[in-house]
Order: structure tokens, then sequence, then C-alpha cells
């Protein structure tokens, strides 16, 4: 029962479909809102005759909202096609280990798209098929954002080869344990029972749209 109601339920974020989802779902909500707008605006001239009443001001406060579910919705359809085959790969190499896909990772100086991640102990292995971005710098920036929730001596390594990538994380899965060796983890009580892989990965998607 529970593996139909799995199925059933829409991909989250961190999950291979999440934003082939959001894109749906964005693009609903918008139309939704503005098809609000307008019937509250049309309403009041329905019923006033002008458009100086009160429907019309709550129309106008209406495009707030409306307007920024649209730059969420264009940020979501600006977002290429993930890679089919890096989530195959990953799926089939990396065994237990914890992962997650179509992650966009934003910061001040911009953002990149990660097609897969997988995480185990103090390694970070993803892919990406971006031509070009900040490969370095969110190497970086990731790192940096794991140390200051906590989560030190990450290594955060951005493959933009994928026969590279299926090697690192073959890798991690033959001996998970050795890159796991040494490394403390105490969950917060808000978290109780996560893994310190797990709340690596959490953090990557809390600084991902």
């Amino acid at each position: 029962m529970m593996e139909k109601e799995q199925r059933k339920r829409h991909p989250e974020k961190g999950m291979h479909g999440y934003f082939s989802w959001e894109k749906k779902k964005r693009i609903a909500i918008v139309i939704l809102m503005y098809g609000i707008v307008l019937l509250i605006y049309f309403t009041g001239i329905f019923r006033y005759h002008t458009r100086k009443n009160m429907f019309t001001l709550i129309a106008i406060l209406g495009i707030l909202p409306a307007a920024k579910w649209t730059v969420s919705m264009i940020m979501a359809l600006l977002q290429k096609p993930f890679s089919r085959e890096a989530y195959e790969a990953t799926e089939t190499i990396a065994g237990n280990l914890v992962r997650g896909y179509e992650l966009c990772v934003t910061a001040e100086e911009g953002r990149l798209a990660l097609d897969a991640v997988v995480v185990c102990g103090s390694f970070v292995a993803a892919y990406t098929s971006a031509n070009r971005g900040l490969f370095e710098f969110m190497q970086k920036h990731i790192a940096k954002i794991l140390s200051s929730n906590g989560l030190y001596g990450m290594n955060v390594h951005i493959f933009l080869n994928l026969d590279q990538y299926r090697d690192r994380i073959r890798a991690l899965a033959q001996d998970p344990d050795k890159y796991r060796a040494n490394l403390k983890h105490a969950a917060d009580a808000v978290h109780e029972g996560e893994t310190r892989d797990e709340a690596v990965m959490r953090v990557i998607r809390n600084i991902s749209v």
C-alpha cells in the first residue's frame, strides 16, 4: 500500500523529475492567480460599471503575489532538461549511498544546475551537464555552506565528464565505511535519526531552488 502511495506522490526537491513537475505546477498556479485577479476586476466593473471601486483595488493587490509566482515560473522554465543518463548511472552504481537529482544550487554570484549528487562521508560527488558555469566557485561555495552548518571537512567535486563521475561514485559505493571513518555527527531534535550523509544532502537541497 505504501509503495503505491509513494508512486503517486509528486517528485520533491532532490528527486528525479522534480523540475518537470515544478514547471507544470508553477504554470498552473500562475494561470489560476491571474485568473482570480481578472475575475475580481471584471466583477467590480460588472457590479459598479466603473473601474473606480474596491474590487479594482483588491485586483491590483492580487497582482503582487501573482508577479512573484511569475518570476518563480520563469526560473523553472529556464531549467534545461537534466541528464537521464546521469540519473540511471547513479541509480545503478550508487547502491545505498545518499543521492539527489535536479538540484540548482544558488549563490549571489550565480547558480549551477547539478544533474546528480552523491554523498558519502566527507565526499560530495556531483555531475553537471552544463556547458559553462562557476564550477570551481560552486565547489567552494557548497563546502563553505556545509561547514557553516557544522559539517566540516567536506570535499566537493563537480564533474563535467560523466565517465569520471561514474568512476568516482563507483569507488565510494565499493567501500563507503572507508570514507565515513572518524566522522562524528549528532542529529539535533528537529532532524532526529538523520545520518551525517543525509544532513549534507539536506543542506544542499536547502541552497537549491
